[in-house]
């Protein structure tokens, strides 16, 4: 990465150091490339005592471990959870899960049937006791996330197209096998697996006290309120780091805890990663997001932005897994090394599960194809406004076939051995190449008098083009820059 040396700060970076040796907690607002973790080091070496410094995942935490000095230690949230809640809890985590029959079963779940209007006509739908079952998992998975200390019916999620009056018959009926399946998860005696976020809930419920004399939280803008409210409650100096316009992940459960936070915060604006081109592009985005203070380019890097890449690309990035398979699909064809950075492990259920309603059977563990009785309606339902989010899934598997996808993602090539990486948006964050294409299955509408587009999907490109370094090919998002830059065209959020 070709950030500033430990040697050179810039007056940002001391800023932030100066507010860390009060000893109070603040945040950091780190734009895309700003140097971040060159920051949190050059903090974590000037402090005195146990660090200790937070990341959402694994990989992060262990990379991270070799740019901190030796007294901050670098983990995830899970890990610090799983050495504080009993044995007999966290070793539930390699026990089988109960399958959604089996689960409906346990739970004494039975169907029901609710309406369902597409395109203004009524159909009956059952909601089998698997489909409920699947609904009671997913509730339990949103209270974990919650600061919340016991399951509510406002933790069911109903299926978005019932009515209100549905929706509110569904909850009460389903919450006492909510209440019945979280009090089962933390039974050391009940013989079903868990998935991690009960060991992480139980200890956050525990109040826990972390070992450490400070905390270096990163990517604080993707925090759920379960994560946010541990560290809160602690006594000691903790500093957020994040991006606000990174925030992401609302569909997860974050909140923008980056804005909510009531501390004093420090700015890292000054980008390493590009030049001022590509830093003209984000602000684009920041600007429509309303956001007063511009990222600045690094004046020592030549970076460029193109309408049509020519020569070799190193990234495209998408907005969805679908898109991304296009494109691997059409690189394998033209004898390309394809490597790819998108949710393969939901891809190949989405083959699975669609291969099932082909044969008859249901969809078990893809959310948006579990109410379908066969494929048939798959097909019917992609055509509707309701459905255009599955028509690109449809088509690739019309064309190409299941086999096709699942061969093509079981053969792929590592990134450093590839020609290029497709990539969702969502999975290249905190990574970088040097020449990036964007995809065109971006959502906006641009007309004569109005761009309309949502903050999310401008926070999502904002993050796939601050990706490139040298070269970023914006042609198929040019109307949409030209629109928001333009003097006489309104920004509707919708």
């Amino acid at each position: 990465m070709n950030h500033a040396t430990p040697h050179t700060p810039t007056a940002e970076q001391i800023a932030a150091l100066e507010m860390a040796m009060t000893g109070q907690s603040f945040k950091i607002v780190a734009y895309a490339g700003a140097g971040k973790t060159t920051t949190l080091s050059l903090i974590s070496n000037n402090l005195r005592g146990r660090g200790l410094y937070l990341a959402f995942n694994k990989a992060i935490a262990t990379e991270a471990q070799g740019k901190f000095p030796r007294n901050v230690r670098c983990q995830t949230f899970h890990s610090l959870a799983y050495r504080h809640v009993s044995r007999d809890i966290t070793a539930k985590v390699s026990l089988p899960r109960l399958t959604p029959s089996r689960l409906a079963a346990d739970l004494d779940l039975s169907a029901i049937s609710v309406e369902r209007t597409v395109d203004g006509i009524k159909k009956a739908v059952t909601l089998t006791p698997a489909k409920l079952a699947n609904i009671v998992s997913e509730a339990v998975t949103n209270f974990c996330k919650t600061s919340s200390t016991y399951p509510a019916p406002r933790h069911i999620t109903p299926p978005s197209w019932l009515s209100d009056a549905d929706s509110e018959r569904l909850r009460a009926h389903l919450y006492p096998a909510l209440e019945k399946r979280w009090l089962q998860s933390i039974d050391p005696r009940h013989p079903s697996g868990i998935g991690h976020d009960i060991y992480l809930k139980l200890w956050t419920l525990s109040n826990p006290i972390i070992p450490a004399d400070f905390v270096l939280f990163d990517e604080a803008q993707d925090a759920d309120p379960l994560m946010m409210g541990a560290l809160i409650k602690q006594d000691k100096q903790t500093i957020y780091v994040g991006d606000a316009h990174q925030q992401i992940y609302e569909w997860r459960g974050a909140l923008n805890a980056m804005k909510r936070l009531p501390y004093p915060q420090t700015l890292l604006t000054q980008s390493f990663r590009f030049g001022e081109p590509i830093a003209d592009v984000a602000n684009v985005f920041l600007k429509a997001l309303q956001e007063e203070i511009p990222l600045k380019g690094n004046p020592n890097r030549q970076s460029m932005t193109s309408r049509r890449m020519t020569g070799t690309k190193d990234a495209i990035l998408c907005r969805t897994n679908a898109n991304a398979i296009s494109h691997l699909l059409t690189g394998l064809k033209l004898g390309h090394k394809v490597a790819l950075e998108a949710d393969s492990a939901r891809i190949l259920r989405f083959c699975h599960a669609a291969e099932s309603l082909k044969n008859g059977k249901s969809a078990y563990g893809i959310p948006e194809l579990a109410f379908f009785n066969h494929w048939g309606e798959v097909q019917e339902f992609s055509e509707t406004g309701e459905g255009s989010d599955l028509k690109t899934w449809v088509k690739l598997i019309e064309e190409h076939g299941t086999q096709t996808i699942s061969h093509a993602i079981n053969n792929l090539s590592t990134p450093r051995a590839a020609d290029y990486v497709v990539s969702t948006a969502h999975k290249a964050k905190g990574l970088e190449w040097g020449r990036v294409q964007i995809s065109d299955d971006f959502l906006y509408d641009v007309n004569r008098h109005s761009v309309k587009i949502t903050p999310e999907e401008l926070r999502l490109l904002y993050v796939a083009c601050t990706r490139a370094k040298d070269v970023l090919d914006v042609h198929h998002i040019y109307d949409l820059l030209s629109g928001l830059t333009s003097e006489d065209k309104k920004l509707v959020y919708g």
